[in-house]
């Protein structure tokens, strides 16, 4: 019980630190494993904060929700008017609520390191975005996990 109470305090205190973030969100939905609904919020040119919610068919099956610090512009390339593609870099935390196997009922948790790629689409104001996330699971027990999944986001 104190691992659940624990995971929802750190991603609540990463997704509700970031309130003095600048007026650029995007909403939008994410494939692969995970899969479901992601979101992004920029803190500056430089930097932005991600969240995500879905489902994990991974080593631990189950709602997944996690968030990542990201570093948007490790590397830049202008690619036609519509805008630019960036390789990013992050550092967050997942969290599963396992509801399947043996560890049914227990909740995953450990830091997320993504490396991504985003293309900023001008008009329509779309993303697209790929990434693959190497996972250090610290609870119910130790071991490694890979995040690969590919999305779009409208940003407003």
């Amino acid at each position: 019980m104190s691992n659940k109470i624990i995971a929802g305090l750190l991603l609540t205190a990463s997704l509700f630190s970031t309130s003095y973030a600048r007026a650029e969100y995007a909403l939008g939905a994410m494939i692969g494993d995970p899969i479901g609904f992601s979101g992004r919020m920029s803190l500056n040119d430089q930097n932005s904060v991600d969240a995500f919610l879905g489902a994990s068919g991974g080593t631990f099956r189950g709602l997944q929700l996690h968030s990542t610090f990201l570093f948007d512009k490790f590397q830049s390339w202008e690619m036609a008017k519509e805008g630019p593609m960036n390789l990013y870099l992050g550092i967050g935390a997942r969290v599963i609520f396992i509801n399947d196997g043996k560890y049914d009922g227990d909740v995953a948790f450990g830091p997320r390191a993504p490396v991504g790629m985003t293309y900023m689409w001008a008009d329509p104001k779309v993303e697209f975005f790929a990434e693959a996330a190497l996972i250090l699971d610290v609870s119910p027990k130790v071991d490694a996990d890979l995040d690969i999944g590919a999305g779009a986001r409208f940003r407003f």
